[in-house]
């Protein structure tokens, strides 16, 4: 549980595109799920504080994305441009992540070891 909170929240190393999709579907369902609760209970600060905790989650598994595509994640920044910025980096998520490893990490595709046998025991 707490490595899965730690991927969601925090922004170093990479993962493929379906693990992003996921993440954020998985976000954004459990936002709106908590987002409706906290709005009956504490009104809208608590709604305003479950967006900022989606906010928070979804830009940082959207970094991940962006490290695996060989990106930095400052290129975040282009939800700022109107219109065509987010269309722009909704694209660059899209696309097929770099192969082997970059500087942010291993490849989150990369089959390492998976045919190795121990015989020794």
């Amino acid at each position: 549980m707490m490595e899965l909170l730690s991927t969601c929240f925090l922004s170093y190393g990479r993962i493929a595109r379906g693990a992003w999709l996921s993440r954020i579907v998985l976000l954004a369902s459990l936002g709106s799920a908590f987002g409706l609760l906290a709005g009956q209970i504490g009104g809208e600060p608590a709604q305003a504080l479950v967006a900022a905790a989606f906010a928070w989650g979804a830009g940082a598994v959207s970094i991940q994305r962006l490290h695996d595509i060989g990106r930095g994640g400052a290129s975040i920044l282009l939800l700022l441009i109107p219109v065509i910025g987010p269309v722009w980096l909704f694209l660059l998520l899209c696309r097929r992540g770099a192969e082997g490893p970059n500087r942010h990490g291993r490849d989150p595709l990369a089959r390492l070891d998976y045919l190795r046998v121990d015989i020794s025991k």
